[in-house]
């Protein structure tokens, strides 16, 4: 796949539900994972245990969410245009704190480093 072109539309992405969390996954390679994920006000997505070898990017879209950090006992409020780096392996969770949906981009690499929660 190094020099395969990936072009996905928004209707040929692989769905997952993660907990309430509704992923469209639009590019999985051995080198890079990349992903939307939308979570309804309140919602919040189940615990991710990390990502083993992989360090993961969350951009803000739409709405507002919260990252917990439970193992630094920290949280990081995003908003949209806010980007924030979860370090490999790291145990996050993230829950919708705005009154309209959240929608978050989500790159993973080198890859996922697990198998998908769904």
């Amino acid at each position: 796949m190094d020099d395969e072109v990936i072009f996905t539309r928004r209707g040929d992405a692989e769905i997952l539900l993660e907990g309430d969390e509704h992923i469209r996954v639009y590019a999985r390679t051995d080198k890079i994972v990349f992903a939307v994920g939308t979570l309804l006000p309140g919602q919040r997505s189940p615990v991710d245990p990390g990502h083993g070898g992989a360090h993961e990017v969350a951009y803000q879209i739409e709405g507002e969410v919260v990252v917990h950090l439970p193992d630094r006992d920290r949280y990081y409020h995003l908003e949209p245009g806010d980007a924030m780096v979860v370090p490999e392996g790291e145990t996050h969770t993230v829950v919708c704190v705005s009154a309209t949906p959240a929608v978050t981009v989500w790159a993973t690499a080198p890859n996922l480093g697990r198998p998908a929660l769904g």
